[in-house]
């Protein structure tokens, strides 16, 4: 007789255990089901923020809203973010979401500085980047150089202008080849020739010598040959030679 009321017992404890553990279970389905239902915390607003001056808040907010569905515990953040930075100038985003019902959605966008080889733009931490008419866009120097060597050219070009500036010259191109010799075009027309070798002296040697180029002079000149030992060649600009006895007088 103690047997079977051991084994009567046995069996009514598990038979609670399988019961408490099906009510458990059959909760925790009924909160999960209610948390992924659309119809129970649905997003009902998306929020953007960000400067907008090149991105279109009107085109980012058509690509979000398809993606930006489901309840406040299923919508898919990461779904949200792929489609916007598939947004033209967007340099970076962020997703969050805020109870109960709203995704705000964050943008960054791409200040150009400089023109980079392929249709790119380079960005001010030197990143490039494809926009469309990005080669149509005025008023950015231009980078030119292997593609391999865009971390090079970027930082050459900032110290070069840096030292330029000394003397009031900026930097309209900057050239690498593939030999690594180095060409500039200043914002006065003027073309240098800087060479493979000791750049950065051949060009403060440009600087230190420019305000005694310029003396008296209205046109600056039209190329800078550092590409020598010792010294430079400058090429000045031809002036016209103006016909003798006709100033001023009828034919």
């Amino acid at each position: 007789m103690r047997q079977r009321y051991y084994a009567s017992g046995f069996a009514h404890s598990l038979l609670t255990v399988f019961l408490l553990f099906g009510l458990a279970a059959g909760g925790v389905a009924w909160v999960y089901l209610g948390m992924i239902t659309q119809e129970h915390w649905p997003i009902r607003w998306l929020e953007l923020d960000g400067t907008f001056e090149r991105v279109s808040a009107e085109q980012l907010r058509a690509s979000l809203v398809p993606v930006a569905t489901g309840s406040f515990f299923t919508v898919d953040l990461a779904v949200v973010k792929a489609a916007a930075f598939r947004q033209a100038w967007v340099s970076d985003v962020t997703v969050q979401k805020s109870w109960p019902d709203t995704v705000r959605v964050t943008v960054h966008e791409f200040e150009p500085v400089a023109h980079w080889i392929d249709g790119q733009l380079i960005s001010g931490t030197g990143q490039p980047f494809k926009v469309p008419g990005a080669d149509e866009i005025q008023g950015l120097p231009w980078l030119i150089g292997p593609d391999t060597q865009l971390e090079s050219v970027f930082a050459s070009w900032k110290d070069f202008n840096n030292e330029l500036a000394i003397a009031g010259l900026e930097i309209e191109q900057i050239r690498l080849d593939p030999r690594g010799s180095w060409f500039l075009q200043l914002n006065t027309g003027t073309e240098v020739h800087m060479g493979r070798e000791h750049a950065m002296p051949r060009l403060q040697m440009l600087v230190n010598s420019w305000p005694g180029l310029m003396q008296g002079r209205d046109l600056a000149p039209v190329t800078l040959d550092f590409r020598y030992t010792n010294g430079f060649a400058v090429r000045w600009p031809e002036i016209p030679a103006r016909f003798a006895g006709t100033y001023g007088k009828e034919n």
